[in-house]
């Protein structure tokens, strides 16, 4: 066995607590690795089993290959930080032995040797570890993903398809997972390695790289002195002047709380989006005609053929919102409107449209079902008979946020309607009430094709939907598209444009898909939190025990235990506020990223992501604070008195 080999594996069996957290870490990175791509290529091979077309596989396959390579980049790039670090504390606290064996003629690649036979050895056992463990998250992940997609496919959403993930074991992804954990690692001790091989024998027996002494004055901060003493000061100095071992600790910390935040936030706006989808209308199934264009003519359904067809909805026992539009037949001469002037201001607004170049105004001649008219025209105080002027509407104005206006100035006005058809004929349609803001149900938002809206008790309609709200969504889908087609009007061509679905079906599909995205995430940042934290425990520990002289001189000179515990305890809050510092506006800056890319499918106010920020800051002072306490416990453990601690004899 070389000398460098043997040196390697003497500093693994001496340090074994060290080696440890250092496995560790190498363990859980290629686990990382292994179940992101074994995920990869189980849904691979599950979109492979759905998709028939072999465009939209392509499709699948360079989605899924672009967020394997991009987390696998995430991995890799905490892990060389987390790795890294660990070697690097490894050499610095060696940086006496380095310094000895280069007086006794060791070469600089003798000495990067010996650190980096520590990788290689280390990875011989992390990396099959790690490759066992990553194999049995993804055995896990799979079932847990299964079970979450059960919605999806229970429900029949896919067309009898079904959307299973299966675990496949890759020989690819395994192969690369090996490569990609020993490149890591291997970089991760090179690094370090290389730079101890460069500091002069004499500079290393003094041990003068880890801590670097300027003659220029230390100064710390006033507030610092006045709330923590003299103890807060040695800590804030104490910080300063070993900036580097606590970096990879802040920066540790910094990237878990970036994607805890990232990841929060991103899961709170994909559920206001899916409320959004699905908060329009409160309906378990939802059935529509709308006619098509046929010879020139529009195909219409009369009032009371939908009436038939909401009673038919209704007498199984659901609860049924039928409306229906006309915006081809009329539109409202422009001498009959009086524009409230927040939507006269809208209007002007956009430039590139002059609302008054036309005497035509486009209207929106809506019909509900019976029952529902006669609910509207109380809540206006008219009778069942009585035009009602919907007087909301909801719209985006020129910086596309979602605004609600009242169109018109509503007198009991009577509107001239002008025949868009090829008579030119004129009629009149007198508003005998009105509903404003919150009486207006969301059905009628969504039917009303323009801003000019009356509701009238009956006219022919171009298109219709039933909103229904029943216990048994699934056996009424089945029914109402049993004699819907059969009973719609039919164009010359013969087609029906009808469609019938589950809402309730397709709901619990995307909050499956939801609760599988967001468990998945939460579980990649799990594990990278985890990689961390054996970052934050082994330097701390570290820290802690290499400074064991150090807090034996400050005894001996009048620190007391409780001084020298409140110093630690305010180096472990300094660290944590740096974390946070730049973990919180990194994780909001994502997170309000990502609230502008839904804003392009729809609208909604950015929640601020007050929960989870109160959580990573609990979670990072206990953290550090919890380390700080426990290398302390350790350290006072091993014994030894001022003098012994002074001489080194203890602590190391």
């Amino acid at each position: 066995m070389k000398l460098t080999k043997r040196l390697a594996y003497s500093q693994l069996v001496t340090n074994k607590r060290r080696t440890i957290w250092t496995l560790l870490g190498i363990v859980l990175a290629t686990a990382m690795i292994t179940a992101v791509y074994g995920f990869a290529a189980s849904g691979a091979v599950a979109i492979t089993d759905l998709m028939g077309d072999a465009y939209i596989r392509d499709v699948y396959y360079r989605t899924i290959y672009i967020v394997g390579v991009v987390l696998s980049f995430v991995i890799v790039a905490v892990s060389v930080i987390v790795v890294s670090n660990a070697f690097r504390v490894s050499a610095g606290e060696r940086l006496t032995q380095f310094g000895l064996l280069k007086s006794v003629g060791a070469t600089k690649r003798q000495i990067t040797e010996v650190v980096v036979w520590e990788g290689v050895l280390l990875s011989v056992i992390g990396i099959p570890v790690g490759i066992l463990l990553g194999l049995l998250v993804q055995v896990i992940g799979v079932g847990i993903a299964n079970h979450m997609l059960q919605g999806l496919n229970n429900n029949n959403v896919l067309d009898d398809a079904e959307l299973v993930f299966n675990f496949v074991l890759a020989w690819q992804a395994v192969l690369a997972s090996i490569v990609i954990s020993f490149v890591t690692v291997f970089l991760s001790a090179w690094l370090p390695a290389r730079k101890a091989a460069k500091i002069a024998a004499v500079d290393a027996i003094r041990g003068v790289d880890e801590i670097k002494i300027s003659a220029k004055k230390m100064r710390t901060s006033f507030i610092t002195r006045k709330i923590f003493g003299f103890e807060g000061e040695l800590a804030a100095k104490s910080l300063k002047r070993s900036r580097r071992n606590f970096r990879a600790t802040v920066v540790s910390l910094s990237i878990s709380m970036t994607l805890f935040i990232a990841a929060s936030s991103f899961g709170t706006t994909l559920s206001q989006y899916t409320n959004l989808v699905f908060a329009l209308m409160d309906a378990d199934v939802f059935a529509s005609f709308h006619s098509s264009r046929v010879q020139g003519e529009f195909v219409s359904i009369t009032h009371e053929e939908a009436e038939a067809i909401t009673a038919r909805i209704r007498a199984q026992g659901a609860t049924v919102f039928g409306v229906g539009g006309d915006v081809n037949s009329f539109s409202v001469s422009r001498e009959t409107l009086q524009f409230t002037s927040h939507y006269d201001a809208y209007l002007r607004q956009h430039e590139d449209w002059d609302p008054y170049a036309s005497d035509g105004w486009p209207i929106t001649l809506l019909v509900v079902d019976a029952e529902n008219h006669a609910e509207l025209a109380r809540r206006a105080g008219v009778s069942a008979e009585s035009n009602i002027l919907i007087n909301h509407v909801r719209t985006r104005d020129i910086n596309i946020n979602w605004i609600e206006l009242d169109p018109l100035v509503f007198t009991g006005q009577t509107l001239q309607l002008q025949s868009r058809d090829d008579s030119g004929g004129v009629s009149y349609l007198p508003l005998h009430g009105e509903l404003r803001g919150r009486d207006v149900p969301n059905e009628l938002i969504h039917a009303a094709m323009s801003d000019i809206v009356v509701l009238v008790p009956d006219v022919n309609v171009h298109y219709y939907f039933w909103a229904a709200q029943t216990d048994r969504p699934h056996e009424l889908t089945e029914y109402v598209r049993g004699f819907l087609w059969e009973t719609l009007p039919t164009g010359n061509d013969g087609i029906i444009n009808a469609s019938v679905f589950n809402q309730a079906a397709e709901e619990d599909a995307i909050r499956s898909l939801f609760n599988t995205i967001m468990t998945s995430m939460y579980g990649f940042i799990g594990m990278l939190t985890l990689i961390a934290l054996t970052n934050v425990i082994s330097t701390i520990s570290t820290n802690v025990r290499t400074r064991s002289r150090e807090f034996a001189i400050l005894q001996s000179v009048g620190m007391t235990h409780g001084g020298l515990k409140n110093m630690l305890n305010l180096e472990s809050i300094m660290c944590s506020a740096k974390s946070l510092v730049f973990g919180l506006p990194f994780g909001l800056g994502i997170s309000y990223l990502i609230y502008l890319g839904m804003q392009h499918s729809a609208t909604f106010r950015f929640s601020f992501p007050w929960l989870a920020i109160l959580q990573c800051v609990v979670a990072v002072f206990v953290i550090t604070w919890l380390t700080m306490r426990f290398a302390v416990s350790r350290l006072q453990g091993q014994g030894g008195g001022v003098v012994e601690r002074i001489r080194g004899e203890v602590g190391r």
